[in-house]
């Protein structure tokens, strides 16, 4: 079966000749690959300004077909296609030779424009599934025989879609030749791209890969803009793609021979971040090896680095010293506004780009100096940036942690969840301390055995510390040897701060006690937690209210919950499940 993107049938637009064509074109063997519905933008230069083609079909030895789809009765009138509904009868002129032919031009253009050589050959078709068009019939110029197909070609499209491959490399004088699997990696990458320069970080599975060039293909008109709008704010809920579209801004920025500084706050993330395979121009740091690198030569201190460097930074830095005109910072949310005013200059004092990728919603460290609490991001943005654009679509979580997720989102977007669907999260809710090792035990078989996962693919995080959590003090857990970092071979628990901007396929939320749900910082920590987990979620429920108290706490909760364990399990859109 040939590759699809997206990897799941969405909407067809109210178009039956869509939904024909698409499982038409599933009948195509697997070296095929289809884009359905693919949005573009013009290159500003030769093309329109947008457009979208219904399909593109692409092969490694025939190369790509831009593919515009028209149902119900079609003529040729008064030198114009029309088309009628057979619905209402309605009867409209139509252009789709010369949208086919856009879509062609803006596709080839790209391949010039990125490919060095073997560039493949790119031709256009168009496909009336209602209709049946006979061989030798006259035409107009524009549309000759040879590139349509018909409802004949339903059935089986694979042998007409290679006549057409056929016809355009006589008329381009192209000959046939296979691209290597490497090249039409890289075709399909330019088309579509998955960013893949950052990974997935632990993907969930293929479906959620695939799931994110839906994604892409629906934002890739905000990097796009994000050539010429050089100073701007990004935010996104969790799990909108924000760091995957913040590392392909910096490798766009490097492609074009400029420096780069990508800047994150967690440590751990660092370390991912680094292991991936970046453009030589593209620098990692975060607050504290960025400290290292400028002042060099002082003994700095993990506890005071940070601290000490934003002082340097604002009163002794050389500016005429610096080297990344391009500042990306990620996480942003995390860093003090005063830092973030002093990247905004060095970017404008070098002409260079300044972007800000942040989640208010995840604000869930304060920085304080001689007791004063200093002013975070958020507000510093709010003030500052002009710019401020929002991601909507949730790309990590399958659809069912993200209902989890929303439930702490205000105002959460209609299309904030996303199409890949999985197993529903569970609330496992304990009433004594004694028994959420042993719950927590119980979690980590599961996922071993029954859902096959590998340690790399599980991890821990408690809402409180590891000074405080219960499972803090354990060496092993289901005989499997704990680390408070990631460690081959054994089972990682760690906080949710510390694991910000990371992610894992099965997460267990461990320590939050229902007497604090209402709290706004329990629920800040409890919506990142959760969406670190991309296939499944599972969360245990220190059950320490009684019963006569439910009433009263799951009224401040906003909405109509039942004073129960199961009412706040519903309520988070989660299974509920009662340990002892």
């Amino acid at each position: 079966m040939a590759r699809f993107y997206p990897a799941f049938v969405g909407d067809f637009h109210g178009s039956e000749g869509e939904r024909l064509a698409y499982h038409a074109l599933e009948t195509l063997g697997d070296d095929y690959t289809v884009f359905h519905s693919y949005c573009w933008l013009g290159d500003g230069v030769r093309t329109a300004a947008q457009g979208e083609a219904d399909f593109l079909v692409l092969h490694p030895r025939h190369g790509i077909l831009a593919i515009e789809v028209k149902a119900g009765g079609i003529a040729y009138e008064g030198g114009a296609w029309q088309q009628t509904n057979r619905n209402t009868g309605e009867t409209h002129v139509i252009f789709p030779f010369q949208q086919a032919e856009r879509s062609r031009q803006r596709v080839l253009a790209e391949m010039q424009k990125r490919m060095q050589q073997n560039i493949p050959l790119v031709g256009k078709a168009v496909w009336f599934t209602s209709v049946q068009i006979p061989q030798g019939k006259p035409l107009p110029l524009e549309s000759p025989r040879d590139i349509i197909l018909d409802a004949d070609d339903l059935r089986d499209p694979k042998e007409m879609l290679e006549h057409i491959y056929a016809y355009w490399r006589g008329i381009l004088h192209i000959p046939e030749r296979t691209q290597s699997p490497a090249e039409f990696r890289q075709t399909v990458q330019i088309l579509q791209p998955v960013f893949r320069i950052v990974e997935t970080l632990a993907a969930v599975s293929a479906a959620v890969e695939q799931s994110t060039a839906r994604l892409t293909n629906a934002q890739f008109a905000l990097l796009e803009y994000l050539r010429d709008q050089r100073t701007a704010a990004i935010h996104g809920a969790a799990g909108t793609g924000k760091s995957l579209l913040a590392a392909e801004k910096a490798r766009m920025l490097a492609r074009e021979g400029q420096k780069v500084l990508y800047l994150c706050f967690n440590e751990f993330l660092l370390e991912r971040l680094r292991s991936c395979r970046w453009d030589a121009n593209i620098t990692i740091h975060n607050e504290r090896t960025l400290a290292e690198e400028l002042m060099t030569g002082r003994e700095l201190r993990i506890e005071t680095v940070l601290r000490e460097f934003e002082e340097f930074f604002q009163n002794e830095y050389d500016g005429t010293q610096w080297a990344y005109p391009n500042i990306i910072v990620d996480e942003a949310q995390d860093f003090p506004s005063a830092l973030l005013e002093q990247f905004a200059m060095l970017a404008e004092l070098y002409d260079g780009a300044f972007y800000l990728f942040y989640d208010r919603g995840q604000t869930i460290l304060s920085r304080r100096v001689e007791g004063q609490a200093l002013q975070m991001a958020p507000a510093w943005i709010d003030a500052h940036m002009d710019c401020r654009l929002v991601l909507y679509r949730n790309c990590r979580n399958t659809a069912e942690i993200g209902r989890t997720v929303g439930s702490f989102i205000e105002r959460r977007h209609k299309n904030y969840l996303s199409d890949v669907h999985g197993k529903r999260p569970c609330a496992v809710f304990v009433s004594q301390t004694e028994a959420l090792a042993q719950t927590a035990a119980d979690f980590v078989r599961r996922m071993r055995s029954a859902e096959r996962l590998e340690l790399r693919d599980i991890v821990i995080l408690t809402v409180s510390t590891l000074v405080k959590s219960v499972l803090g003090s354990l060496t092993e857990l289901a005989g499997i040897p704990i680390s408070h970092k990631p460690e081959e071979g054994k089972l990682w628990l760690t906080t949710v701060r510390r694991y910000k901007g990371l992610e894992a396929k099965a997460v267990l939320l461990v320590d939050v006690c229902v007497s604090q749900l209402t709290n706004p910082t329990c629920q800040r920590l409890i919506y990142v937690g959760s969406s670190r987990a991309t296939a499944y979620l599972e969360t245990l429920f220190l059950n320490d209210v009684s019963s006569e108290e439910y009433p009263a706490l799951t009224a401040q909760l906003g909405e109509v919950v039942a004073p129960t364990p199961q009412g706040i399990a519903s309520w988070l859109g989660m299974e509920c499940r009662a340990n002892g």
